[in-house]
């Protein structure tokens, strides 16, 4: 049995902790320790205090003091598990809380920490044990354990009705109230998951889960801002925590923070230098800033690490100019015949394919392309007929009637300018000359366009897209507003131009010219051989389900010509369409053109656009950051063999 030390006044700390006053209770609790060094409740208090706060070193210095001092005192020995616990060491963890429990069998926290570090070594039948005296310790804790199995299951009914028992009995039950969110949450009730969260924060605003959940409720809901906020607090509170700095660094590059987002990847970095994710993220946002050595560095890791990496294997192949060694094309085929996984299969195709491609071996290279693109194809839904339904009802609904109607855009707003097309079309490279003006920022793909659209959709599920004459003036300029405020999370607001260029917004011309009356439309377009042959050879991080099937990417090709040719009859002059082989071979004279259409005053800088510093977030990273060239001009001829199919579809020789 544990023996507690001599009492000492330790009630106005702990009022002090329980308002939140966490500063002012480690004061005093030095206070203590300066009266008598070896006070051992202080001890263990301030080193408790300190876990919390993620001083780590002090706190292990005190806590063994404590454990020094009195031996059989078993509270130092559970806070030194949960202090190995968070510094990746469940080894050590399971020892001290171990010895924890010896001394203290009746204490339900340490059995839960035991469990939980034995799970991490391993030890899956010794942590059931554990897990098993603890809610034998705790009958809230098997009720608990009862309602997140029902929940599991699925009967979410009766897991919200044990959660309502438990709270009546205790309405500050922060367990029960998270459980009771992510119910919520599951049956789409965000706002009152939303509340249940806050709830737990009001109760426990030291305590790091609620912020870190109900950050990953936002960040699921697009509402990246407000995660990155409870994000960042929730690494405040527990600074040694990889995966939440992990949270942290993907919630900061969606939204286009390379900067941040590489200080949290690096820290999750730090404190697991064997994370993946960590070390891919790092690569990632170097890549995106420019940093090529750095990021190729990092991508490195991943492969020294684990050869199976294979999106560090594909980041690397995609990354131009870099060249795969005889050891990496023999490693990279060795994980094709060991392993079972696609995960691994398709980057690691795409991988192959770039090295043959840059060993002129191009037959070969073809046949790594096809395996990856029909794996990929496998893993997602597409449906081409749906796509060309949809087109049907868009050109039916935008007609030039519907298109001309009264509206206005107050002038002090920004003006987006939308560059759609297909992707690997020259998009990038417009948006880098536009974004080297200095009336112009360069905010990469937004979602919010085909966000919005899908919002408007959902508000009559017969119907895609929705009618604009069905809604008001106000209404669309309501819409156009919504945004603006989004997009205004991705730029500095100090230009008055800023470029959206998300590719599938070709399909949202019409709704673009209604809610956004003064917005600028580019349509990047590239031959269409090169074209399709370009997103075939791409292995894209997420969306472009039409790209992996050559069939399917022909026929949306026509989809999107179809489509353009529809708005520049209903909308005359209103886009502008740049010719990637024209802008490459006579830049100054399309840059020239491309001004001029935005309204915008020639500046040579936008000649000079290889010379920005700015993060480019795309498959063209590297590109733009060198002179025009023109390699990429007729690059499908390579595999003219493979494409009489893909010609018969475009209509082309």
């Amino acid at each position: 049995m544990s023996r507690t030390p001599h009492a000492n006044p330790l009630e106005p700390i702990f009022a002090l902790l329980q308002s939140g006053e966490t500063a002012a209770a480690m004061a005093a609790c030095r206070e203590l320790l300066a009266a008598d060094a070896k006070d051992v409740n202080a001890l263990g208090l301030l080193g408790a205090i300190l876990l919390k706060q993620g001083d780590c070193d002090e706190a292990e210095q005190l806590l063994l003091r404590a454990t020094e001092l009195a031996p059989e005192f078993a509270k130092p020995y559970e806070d030194l598990g949960t202090l190995h616990l968070s510094q990746q060491r469940p080894g050590d963890a399971a020892d001290w809380y171990a010895k924890a429990v010896r001394l203290d069998a009746g204490q339900a926290s340490a059995f839960f920490g035991l469990a939980t570090a034995l799970e991490r070594c391993g030890k899956t039948a010794e942590a059931a044990a554990a897990r098993r005296r603890f809610l034998e310790l705790s009958p809230q804790d098997q009720a608990l354990a009862d309602a997140a199995r029902l929940f599991a299951a699925g009967d979410s009914a009766a897991a919200e009705k044990l959660c309502g028992e438990l709270l009546i009995a205790d309405p500050k039950n922060t367990r029960a109230l998270r459980l009771l969110a992510r119910v919520s949450a599951a049956n789409d009730r965000i706002a009152a998951a939303e509340g249940l969260l806050r709830r737990v924060i009001d109760i426990t605003p030291d305590q790091h889960l609620a912020y870190s959940e109900l950050a990953d409720l936002l960040a699921r809901q697009s509402r990246f801002s407000d995660a990155i906020e409870l994000f960042t607090q929730a690494c405040e509170l527990q600074p040694n925590d990889a995966g939440l700095h992990l949270q942290l660094a993907d919630a900061l590059a969606i939204m286009n923070r390379p900067d941040k987002a590489l200080a949290a990847y690096e820290r999750s970095a730090e404190l697991a230098p064997k994370s993946l994710p960590a070390l891919l993220g790092c690569g990632h946002m170097l890549r995106i800033l420019g940093q090529r050595l750095e990021a190729i560095d990092h991508y490195r890791q991943c492969t020294t690490l684990q050869a199976a990496c294979g999106d560090a294997w594909w980041n690397l192949a995609s990354m131009r100019g870099h060249t795969f060694s005889a050891d990496d094309m023999q490693v990279m085929q060795a994980q094709l015949a060991a392993s079972t996984d696609t995960a691994v299969h398709i980057p690691i195709n795409f991988a192959l394919a770039r090295g043959f491609e840059a060993r002129k071996e191009y037959g070969t290279a073809w046949q790594h392309y096809v395996q990856g693109n029909s794996d990929r194809r496998k893993q997602i839904t597409y449906d081409p007929v749906e796509n060309e339904a949809q087109n049907d009802e868009r050109i039916r609904v935008f007609t030039r009637e519907s298109l001309q109607r009264e509206q206005q855009d107050e002038n002090d707003n920004p003006v987006p300018i939308f560059i759609v097309g297909l992707p690997r079309s020259g998009s990038t490279l417009i948006e880098q000359i536009l974004a080297s003006h200095s009336q112009v920022e360069g905010c990469g793909e937004l979602p919010y366009v085909i966000m919005l659209a899908a919002e408007l959709a959902a508000k009559d599920s017969n119907r895609e897209p929705p009618n604009p004459l069905e809604m008001s003036t106000v209404e669309l300029q309501a819409i156009g507003k919504k945004y603006l405020t989004h997009s205004s999370r991705h730029r500095s607001e100090t230009t008055p131009y800023f470029t959206d260029k998300m590719p599938g917004n070709f399909a949202h011309v019409g709704l673009i010219s209604l809610l956004l009356p003064r917005a600028v439309i580019i349509d990047a377009r590239r031959d269409p051989l090169d074209t399709c042959v370009a997103n075939f050879r791409q292995l894209f991080a997420q969306g472009k389900h039409q790209s992996y099937d050559l069939t399917e990417l022909g026929e949306y090709y026509l989809e999107y010509l179809r489509l353009m040719q529809h708005w520049d009859e209903v909308l005359p002059g209103r886009v502008i369409q740049v010719q990637y082989e024209e802008l490459v071979s006579d830049l100054e004279g399309q840059v020239q053109r491309l001004l001029k259409h935005c309204g915008l005053a020639y500046e040579p800088a936008c000649l000079e656009f290889h010379r920005s510093k700015r993060a480019v977030n795309t498959a063209s990273s590297e590109q733009v950051r060198e002179p025009i060239y023109t390699d990429a001009v007729g690059y499908w001829k390579h595999f003219d063999s493979e494409l009489d199919e893909l010609k018969l579809i475009l209509g082309v020789d």
